[in-house]
């Protein structure tokens, strides 16, 4: 709702107001005959029952088209003219408290100036020239009605002008706000849906690289029970489980991996490797060997995930796609930060399957996340695969 339909009733008010008041002091004024006060009260009545029959409607939709600026036209143009019979009756100075409301009207009906401007020089005009005519086109007389006629258009196009100015820059003001409004709201509803598809994903990259490992190595371990070693099978069965259990609630709570629970930083990346490998020897009889350094720069929790992961991964997808019964596991610190490196002497890149698997893109992703890189590339002589992780430390 913009500022005119807002006004509308004041609108209403002023105009019958101001025609009410002018036509109890026509029928007052004394030494006029009473047929001129009838006269002019007729014109007064007249320019109201314009107002009611076409002004209301021009101020409850804006001027715009052809056939609106003629409706508008005949509006102001009769007004104009039971002001000048007004006049004619009695004198010019009894128009000019019509005009106060007229003018302001004349603004708030139409959106283009132009014809605001016509009404509010011509319809002056048309006074001066009853006054002059009145005064029998004296020199003097002439000279105020000129004057008089000048003063009215000057100061209703000079404050039509400003007000409508200040109009529009408030109602552009208004939509501009509501745009931004909308525009946040947008904003918002995107970055609470990235919000919950990175979540997503990072839950599905961290079920991929802990339950589900653990997952494929139980299966491996209930196959490999046929062969008669059923107890020590079971015990590893159980750990496990155990082990996948304690990631599903760390998961779950969005805590680091068990892990990385315990010992101090830097020390316990390493103890987590070591328990890793040991692991992965004892659930499918992979030989890993570990090239670990003796201490570690304190490192950002977050990174020794990506570290975790990536090594999990690593072991992971040697003994399941490349076949691999030998591992190297290494970890490297220089003035640059830390790479992971895990090498295989599996069946290489050539026999991997076609595509990049959901765990190495998960991968790659917590890598970059972190300011790092993570690339998987052949072996020596293409046979087996080396993985390697470079972080910041």
């Amino acid at each position: 709702m913009d500022f005119w339909e807002r006004s509308r009733v004041g609108w209403h008010a002023a105009w019958y107001g101001v025609l009410a008041v002018t036509a109890v002091a026509v029928l007052t004024l004394s030494g006029a005959p009473l047929a001129d006060r009838l006269t002019g009260v007729a014109a007064l009545a007249g320019a109201a029952g314009l107002y009611a029959a076409v002004g209301t409607r021009l101020l409850a939709q804006s001027v715009t088209g052809p056939r609106a600026v003629a409706t508008y036209a005949v509006y102001t143009g009769g007004v104009g003219a039971c002001l000048v019979v007004l006049s004619l009756a009695l004198s010019p100075g009894v128009a000019l408290a019509p005009l106060f409301v007229l003018f302001p009207q004349a603004w708030a009906m139409v959106e283009r100036r132009g014809p605001a401007v016509a009404v509010v020089v011509l319809t002056p005009a048309a006074l001066a020239v009853v006054q002059a005519a009145q005064g029998s086109w004296r020199p003097g007389a002439l000279t105020d009605a000129v004057v008089t006629a000048f003063l009215q258009s000057a100061a209703a196009i000079v404050l039509g002008l400003w007000i409508t100015g200040l109009v529009r820059e408030s109602e552009q003001r208004a939509d501009l706000l509501a745009e931004l409004t909308a525009t946040r709201a947008e904003l918002a509803t995107a970055e609470h849906a990235r919000g919950v598809l990175a979540e997503r994903e990072r839950l599905a990259a961290e079920i991929h690289d802990t339950l589900a490992q653990g997952f494929l190595s139980i299966v491996a371990l209930s196959q490999a029970a046929r062969d008669g070693q059923t107890h020590e099978r079971l015990g590893l069965i159980e750990a496990t489980a155990r082990a996948n259990l304690a990631e599903a609630r760390a998961i779950v709570a969005a805590h680091s991996p068990p892990d990385l629970a315990a010992s101090q930083p830097g020390a316990r990346l390493l103890s987590a490797l070591e328990r890793l490998a040991a692991r992965t020897t004892a659930t499918d009889g992979t030989t890993v060997d570990l090239d670990l350094p003796t201490a570690l720069p304190p490192l950002p929790p977050e990174v020794e995930v990506v570290l975790l992961r990536a090594a999990q991964e690593g072991l992971g997808n040697a003994r399941r796609h490349g076949a691999a019964t030998r591992v190297a596991l290494a970890l490297a610190v220089d003035a640059e930060g830390v790479e992971l490196t895990v090498t295989d002497d599996g069946t290489g890149l050539a026999a991997a399957p076609t595509g990049t698997g959901y765990g190495l893109a998960a991968m790659a992703a917590r890598a970059t996340q972190v300011g790092g890189s993570a690339v998987l590339e052949a072996g020596g002589g293409g046979a087996g695969c080396v993985l390697r992780v470079r972080v910041p430390a």
